[in-house]
């Protein structure tokens, strides 16, 4: 499948977000399903934000919140999403296409883009895994295939580390293992940005 393609053709159109307006918790329990990494904010239909995984685990770190009920309840009392979501979201455009996200999701620091209509409406979210399906949907060269594989494995060691840590009540353990996770990529031979 050639970079032409329009994204439109390959993103979730129909992702799961929450208005600016609703609680922590709400996120806090879509984030938690095992479902999602990302979660677009949005208000009124528009994008507003994006929270994802990460933003809840240092919310956690910082709060020192566990996983129980009284946690959820201080989370609503003291935190507004507006507070803990990330405000300068990049997105892409619904008539950009497949090469426009990957170069945007290439510069790092972040793995989903909100595609956005001409009055930043939220029509739908692409991340990396859809541009790699979308590549492995095009028959890559048996190298390309393997690096990917390989990628991906490495991948789903550090998030299955990372929701051990969100989970546990063994934070500084959990800790540990993901940075193990994360030193034993870096040494590898693949070029992978986290």
């Amino acid at each position: 499948m050639p970079l032409s393609t329009p994204i439109i053709q390959i993103i979730d159109r129909d992702p799961i977000s929450v208005d600016i307006d609703q609680k922590v918790s709400d996120a806090l329990r879509i984030l938690t399903s095992g479902r999602f990494n990302h979660l677009p904010i949005i208000r009124s239909g528009k994008l507003v934000g994006l929270l994802s995984t990460t933003d809840m685990l240092e919310l956690k770190a910082s709060t020192l919140l566990s996983d129980g009920p009284e946690s959820v309840e201080f989370a609503d009392k003291h935190y507004e999403l507006s507070n803990i979501m990330s405000k300068d979201v990049i997105s892409v455009s619904d008539r950009a296409t497949v090469g426009d996200a990957a170069t945007q999701l290439s510069a790092g620091g972040f793995h989903s883009l909100p595609v956005v209509d001409r009055e930043d409406r939220l029509v739908g979210i692409v991340t990396t895994t859809d541009l790699i399906n979308h590549m492995l949907d095009g028959s890559p060269e048996p190298a390309m295939a393997a690096s990917t594989e390989k990628r991906l494995r490495a991948l789903e060691r550090v998030y299955k580390v990372a929701q051990a840590f969100l989970h546990s009540g063994m934070a500084a353990q959990e800790h540990h293992k993901l940075e193990l996770a994360l030193n034993a990529i870096r040494e590898s031979d693949t070029e992978i940005s986290l």
